[in-house]
């Protein structure tokens, strides 16, 4: 009959003592790496917004990030910008297309890179409003829609009465909300002005991506539709991700 296996016994203080060492390597070293756990940042948490003028040029575009563009000009300010003129609209209600000024920002103006020299730069320009403000601005900027497909216009330099016609594009998805328009302006008989602008809030943020040529009426047609303002999607979402700081949406 085969013998029964060896039952080895461990005596009663013994096994006590090796319990409470067991326990203790396990509660001790875990307890210690929640701690470090703890009082980290859990990866991917949302950076805040900016909030000054310098945190905002921080979150702006740089020459190396624009691939294809050539940096011409970088600012920055603390408080609201005093303008430069003036305009009154005819229809009233259609004076929402003027941007108000905000507070703090900071814009990047930029050129394609190469030959020939690029005459109409563009820019984009990110402004902080007030808590609400941005939201209020981009909600009636979206009610004019419907009602300032055309109106007239006159800025306080005197350059006379101008005769606008504006188109709104399909909305890119981009930060909270965006809007995109088209404005034509016949500032008198010789000159056009053609401008393309995506407006994207983010908070209370507002990025502006503008984009104008002037033309005159001697401009050949083929050669005007090479320089007419197109959307650059991948400049604009390269531009909210970096003013989230790359946060998960």
């Amino acid at each position: 009959m085969p013998s029964s296996p060896t039952r080895r016994r461990v005596p009663g203080a013994a096994l006590a003592v090796l319990l409470l060492a067991t326990a203790a390597t396990g509660c001790g070293g875990g307890g210690s790496e929640a701690a470090e756990q703890k009082g980290a940042e859990p990866k991917g948490a949302p950076k805040p917004l900016p909030t000054t003028a310098g945190e905002v040029e921080a979150r702006m575009l740089t020459a190396e990030e624009m691939p294809g563009y050539r940096v011409v000009e970088a600012d920055s300010w603390s408080e609201p910008r005093p303008a430069l003129g003036t305009q009154t609209f005819k229809p009233r209600a259609c004076a929402v297309i003027a941007q108000p000024e905000g507070g703090a920002g900071a814009n990047v103006t930029y050129e394609h890179d190469g030959e020939p020299e690029d005459l109409h730069p563009r820019d984009i320009t990110t402004t902080l409003y007030a808590k609400g403000e941005a939201a209020e601005w981009m909600a009636e900027l979206r009610e004019a829609e419907e009602r300032c497909g055309t109106f007239r216009s006159e800025s306080s330099f005197g350059d006379g009465v101008h005769s606008d016609r504006m188109t709104w594009l399909p909305e890119p998805d981009a930060g909270d909300e965006a809007l995109r328009v088209e404005r034509v302006t016949e500032a008198g008989e010789e000159t056009t002005l053609h401008s393309l602008t995506t407006y994207v809030r983010t908070g209370d943020l507002v990025t502006a991506f503008h984009h104008k040529i002037s033309y005159g009426p001697a401009l050949d047609k083929d050669h005007l539709a090479t320089l007419l303002p197109s959307p650059d999607e991948a400049l604009v979402d390269a531009q909210i991700a970096k003013l989230l700081g790359d946060r998960p949406a």
